[in-house]
């Protein structure tokens, strides 16, 4: 068990983390007992398929006690797991691949390396409903270049030719590949971190660095700094792509079992220390408290 500090600092860490994950959740409009709710089932779901011990298979008990779920709603949980929500995956796996085989390979490139213009669909020849098909029969053409348009990654060189204008997928702040890549990057953020944070891996850690500057930058100077890491980042995950498309087909034969892998990049800017965060709550809400009001909250 962690020392009353780690603990702590856990705590802490956990606030931080939730605070603009809430922000988000709060925008969107899912409130406080959605998200009590999921992260119930989240204790419950970890706890089983985690593990909450060396001792095998977790009885329910073990389940209950272990996370302090009550042993009603770990049955709740186990026995309706439709309550654990799910959705539907996105276009933005065929999106991404359709780029990556529109950049690098060999039936979709010129002889300078530049991804040719393509019809939609062509009696003879390359086309982009060929290339879509290829990367994935089973869904419709004419969806995955509505939703390439949509983010701006291909655009029209003609009346009949389309051309991507880049290798990457960056959608609409609102749209629903935006939510999913949001959830993909904080999983696989939180994995690795609790990869390296796990003493059972001390000696095969996964890749995690940052460079940061301990004083702060000049606020003039972040445009210039930020141009600076978008470029080099761009070309370090250009180099990347590159060395990753030989594995890209999922049909190569002679490489074995597969797994899903990959580097996010991203830069951070910590908001501007204006001293809200050390100043009691009570400072920064209107109204008056109602006394017997928090008296009762206090009770539970």
């Amino acid at each position: 068990m962690a020392s009353t500090d780690a603990r702590k600092q856990l705590l802490y860490a956990l606030r931080c983390v939730l605070r603009p994950i809430v922000r988000i959740l709060i925008r969107a409009g899912i409130r406080f007992d959605e998200f009590a709710e999921i992260a119930r089932a989240a204790y419950v779901e970890s706890a089983i398929r985690d593990g909450v011990d060396d001792a095998g298979t977790p009885t329910r008990e073990r389940v209950s006690l272990a996370t302090g779920v009550t042993l009603q709603q770990v049955d709740h949980y186990v026995e309706n797991e439709g309550e654990l929500p799910v959705a539907q995956p996105t276009l933005v796996r065929v999106a991404l691949e359709v780029l990556h085989r529109w950049h690098k390979d060999v039936g979709f490139v010129a002889a300078d390396g530049t991804p040719v213009e393509l019809e939609f669909e062509a009696p003879y020849g390359r086309s982009l409903s060929g290339l879509i098909n290829e990367v994935d029969p089973s869904v419709g053409p004419g969806m995955v270049l509505a939703e390439l348009l949509r983010a701006g990654a291909v655009t029209y060189a003609d009346e009949m030719k389309f051309r991507p204008v880049t290798r990457s997928l960056i959608p609409p702040e609102t749209h629903v590949y935006r939510i999913e890549c949001f959830g993909a990057a904080l999983s696989r953020l939180a994995e690795t971190l609790e990869y390296n944070f796990n003493p059972a891996n001390a000696e095969n850690k996964r890749l995690e660095r940052f460079v940061a500057i301990d004083k702060g930058l000049p606020r003039r100077a972040l445009p210039e700094f930020e141009s600076y890491a978008r470029e080099r980042a761009d070309q370090l995950l250009k180099d990347l792509d590159d060395w990753l498309a030989p594995y890209s087909n999922s049909v190569t034969t002679g490489f074995g079992p597969r797994v899903g892998t990959g580097v996010h990049v991203f830069l951070f800017l910590d908001p501007p220390s204006t001293g809200d965060h050390e100043r009691p709550l009570s400072i920064l809400v209107q109204g008056h408290p109602r006394s017997s009001r928090c008296k009762s909250l206090k009770a539970q």
